[in-house]
């Protein structure tokens, strides 16, 4: 199992997530989503799919909140979690000395499958994610927070027109204000991209200023610290656009927090086929009893 999430960046009971059951394709039996009672809302009667390197994935599930895509991405770390602890497990009983201590990793091993086929078949049910599937997850919208100190924070909290329950969050002990939304598929992409890059020339700033400051005095010395003007310029250049664009500043910390976003499979010819068939079925269907409505 692999997610692509789109860029970098970031006992299961999960937010119920409206499917495109009409789109869905044939998945292994413990994730069959086609009759499940969360599938039978369709979200649109639109084939939606990508296709990357030469691979197809459609769609399979719209997580609509940020509620529901902190949950979603929980509940695939408890899944990711109890398959790294069966593969840890298995690797023990090859080398367990006695019968007592095999039983005993038998009998987890019993336990912890069990507990990953169940949240295996919720987790299809809910979004039509399986373990054993690849998929693509595309961030469709992100509320862009700033970490605020707690100066801050009382100091926002006292503004003219600012509604602390919309526009400030607080998580554990960190305290934020929320300050852009990023709307669409193409605007996150770009976003993410750009601040991983600034964060990779942050890193490389500050990596040959530590390397020139153990440099003996010279010529070596003196071409690296004009290379070292120049990177330092086109990172304070790229942070003015990014505080401009975004209000965001590589020398302060955010929470990312993704509002919206879809799910998409990988799915083999013949499953992509099908798929786009079904759809075009339900078009058909939909656009019939809308005639008749009128």
């Amino acid at each position: 199992m692999k997610i692509n999430k789109a860029l970098f960046f970031l006992a299961p009971v999960l937010v119920s997530t409206a499917l495109f059951a009409e789109s869905a394709p044939e998945l292994p039996p413990a994730a069959n989503i086609e009759n499940s009672a969360v599938a039978a809302a369709p979200t649109e009667n639109k084939f939606d799919f990508l296709e990357q390197n030469g691979q197809k994935f459609i769609l399979v599930a719209q997580i609509p909140t940020v509620e529901a895509n902190d949950e979603f991405a929980k509940n695939v770390g408890i899944m990711d979690q109890l398959r790294k602890s069966l593969l840890t497990l298995n690797e023990h009983k090859k080398i367990a000395f006695t019968e007592e201590e095999k039983a005993a990793t038998d009998k987890k091993i019993a336990e912890l499958t069990e507990e990953l086929k169940k949240a295996d078949a919720t987790m299809a049910k809910a979004y039509g994610y399986s373990i054993s599937r690849d998929y693509v997850h595309r961030i469709v919208e992100t509320v862009l927070c700033l970490k605020l100190t707690d100066e801050e924070y009382e100091k926002a909290k006292a503004e003219t027109g600012i509604n602390p329950e919309k526009d400030l969050l607080v998580k554990g002990d960190d305290k934020y204000r929320r300050i852009a939304v990023i709307p669409d598929e193409r605007a996150n992409d770009e976003f993410r991209l750009n601040v991983q890059k600034m964060i990779a020339l942050r890193e490389r700033v500050v990596q040959m200023n530590k390397f020139i400051e153990k440099m003996p005095a010279g010529d070596e010395k003196t071409k690296a610290s004009e290379e070292f003007e120049k990177e330092k310029k086109q990172l304070e250049e790229n942070n003015e656009k990014m505080v401009k664009a975004y209000g965001y500043s590589v020398a302060r910390s955010y929470l990312m927090e993704i509002a919206k976003s879809k799910l998409y499979v990988k799915v083999n010819e013949e499953e992509f086929l099908k798929a786009k068939k079904l759809s075009e079925e339900a078009s058909i269907r939909a656009d019939a009893k809308s005639a008749l409505a009128e």
